[in-house]
């Protein structure tokens, strides 16, 4: 590694021209600044002499820099058969060039309001090219709201293609209302195109971008969406300018938080929920969880308001012994937690570690040579199965996962609360689910990735943990299921079924839900993965995506019906969800 500060390739530099192309690579990326080109594959005159670029001169490095661009005049759905035809003659010997010469990518300009035989050309070319990949430019601003249709459109016409095919918007005068930027945010965009007529003069007579483009380009940099500038030099300071412009937009975004540091490399990675009850953790995902700062406070504070309601001296007494059991104890985090709050509340206490994972055991018995913890005793034993020499005055868990019981915490308590007291207190003792409609091209591509490296698995009717990233959340979370702790019921009944309903303010596509949940611990003491109420710098909980197979075309304020369902059976339980209107 250099000593120059390392940075992500952010902008490139567009000609129009292929005689504006230099004839090395040192004036573009040394004195100029940029880090990748976008040049013309070929030019066709107005005699229609096809003239490609001459890459032969450029070495490997060069052409690894460079997005190749499909001339303008190449409109393979114009409406006149002789130019279509040779449009078509012309884009096959682009796509040859591109090959040849190793270009990353190709750009091509969507125009049209029809482009279906470019859907189709690209399609094929696509499926033939080793997985490069293809960029449209479409322009947006304040008066084009059919962009977002037309790209949309151009997909649903080659489907298989998604995961090659990203967009580049090109900034017009305006921009778009805010939600229509939202929707954007759905979408793969590889880049932002800005013209050099777009940026506007400081006092210093620099070119500078207005605030609201500003802000635009820094919210698109958090998924790694590069800049494209192009257009002769509008303000007499070079070229370089824009450049340096653009990398200053790029060291002003915002520092990340807890969570974004700790979920960084997570964004949009499809994991399997964990099934603890069913596999015993390992060690580094019992070190993952324990990091989180925030957890391990509010339990402590549940277990320490819990303590003092409970144990709490009648004037001139003495404070009452209460019995805490920590179910799923796992290396020990609640029982430090547990033994923290007895201490601070100055209740006295006997404290029950139930674990089941032998592995985890060896942390555990650590923990009792500390005379901090000589008032624990820890069991290696299944809670449900357990039989405990007292009962437990405070119950605590943490078997909550990312949509609350998907992990079974409901069946985990049920089977664990013969061992409270009846007016024993559970900790958790209530957490809800929550659903959210949501449009997200990456992760439908993902899961249509998965589906293919495992073709025996239905990977659309599984569940995913997900730090989900690029998206458009498009209705607020609505709760979905519900669980109480004591459980009084009889029959105790853990399946589900609700209907929930969502709209959307504009025409979008529907590729999933997500899901979030909320747990209140003890009284006003809650923990929460949803958006609104989310636990600052709590990282031990991604939401839930869960996919659907046939993408849905929303239409602006038309309600959308999902039904979900928890299913349980004499030996597994699932969930099933489906729109159903």
């Amino acid at each position: 590694m250099s000593e120059e500060e390392v940075r992500d390739p952010i902008c490139g530099l567009e000609y129009e021209a292929i005689s504006e192309v230099p004839p090395d690579e040192d004036t573009v990326f040394k004195q100029l600044g940029y880090n990748f080109v976008a040049v013309p594959l070929a030019e066709i005159s107005k005699d229609d002499q096809f003239s490609p670029i001459k890459m032969f001169k450029y070495d490997l490095s060069w052409s690894l820099k460079v997005l190749g661009v499909v001339p303008d005049s190449i409109d393979v759905d114009s409406a006149d058969r002789v130019k279509r035809k040779a449009s078509e003659l012309y884009l096959e010997k682009v796509f040859k060039l591109a090959i040849y010469t190793g270009v990353t990518a190709i750009m091509i300009n969507l125009k049209n309001k029809t482009n279906t035989n470019l859907a189709r050309m690209c399609a094929y070319h696509l499926f033939n090219s080793h997985g490069r990949s293809i960029w449209f430019r479409v322009k947006i601003d304040e008066d084009s709201p059919e962009a977002w249709h037309r790209w949309n459109t151009f997909l649903s016409i080659s489907p298989a293609c998604q995961n090659l095919c990203g967009c580049v918007l090109e900034l017009g005068s305006s921009l778009p209302p805010p939600e229509r930027i939202n929707r954007w945010k759905g979408e793969i965009i590889s880049a932002i195109s800005i013209p050099t007529s777009g940026f506007v003069t400081n006092a210093s007579g620099y070119p500078v971008l207005r605030r609201d483009v500003q802000n635009f380009i820094i919210d698109f940099f958090k998924f790694k969406t590069q800049v494209i500038i192009h257009g002769p030099d509008a303000h007499g300071k070079g070229l370089e300018m824009y450049q340096q412009y653009i990398n200053h937009l790029y060291d002003r975004r915002p520092s990340p938080t807890l969570y974004e540091e700790f979920s960084a490399g997570y964004e949009d990675k499809l994991q399997i929920p964990l099934q603890p009850l069913k596999d015993d953790l390992d060690n580094g995902t019992y070190e993952i969880f324990e990091r989180d700062p925030i957890k391990y406070v509010q339990y402590e504070e549940a277990v320490f308001r819990a303590l003092l309601d409970r144990g709490s001296p009648a004037p001139g007494g003495e404070p009452k012994r209460q019995v805490i059991m920590v179910v799923g104890a796992g290396r020990g985090p609640l029982i430090r937690a547990s033994v923290s709050a007895s201490k601070k509340s100055k209740i006295p206490t006997k404290i029950y570690g139930v674990e089941k994972n032998e592995a985890a055991l060896i942390v555990l018995h650590d923990l009792l040579e500390n005379p901090t913890f000589k008032d624990v005793t820890i069991v290696n034993h299944d809670m449900r199965s357990w039989e405990p020499p007292e009962k437990a005055d405070i119950l605590v868990s943490e078997l909550l996962g990312s949509w609350s019981d998907n992990e079974l915490s409901p069946e985990c308590l049920d089977g664990a609360q013969r061992l409270l007291k009846e007016d024993g207190i559970s900790i958790p003792c209530k957490y809800t689910s929550y659903i959210a409609p949501l449009s997200s091209r990456k992760l439908y591509n993902s899961v249509s990735i998965q589906g293919k490296e495992h073709p025996k698995e239905d990977t659309y009717h599984m569940a995913y943990v997900v730090r989900v990233h690029n998206a458009n959340v498009f209705d607020k979370p609505k709760p979905c299921f519900t669980f109480e702790h004591p459980n009084f019921s009889s029959p105790i009944d853990n399946s589900r079924y609700l209907q929930m309903e969502f709209t959307s303010d504009l025409d979008v596509v529907m590729h999933g839900m997500v899901g979030y949940f909320d747990a209140q611990l003890y009284k006003d003491v809650y923990i929460s993965i949803h958006p609104d109420t989310h636990s600052k710098d709590m990282f031990s909980w991604f939401p839930m995506y869960f996919p659907l197979k046939l993408p849905i075309m929303v239409r602006a304020k038309e309600k959308i019906k999902v039904d979900f369902w928890r299913i349980v059976d004499t030996t597994q339980i699932w969930y099933e969800w489906v729109v159903s209107e």
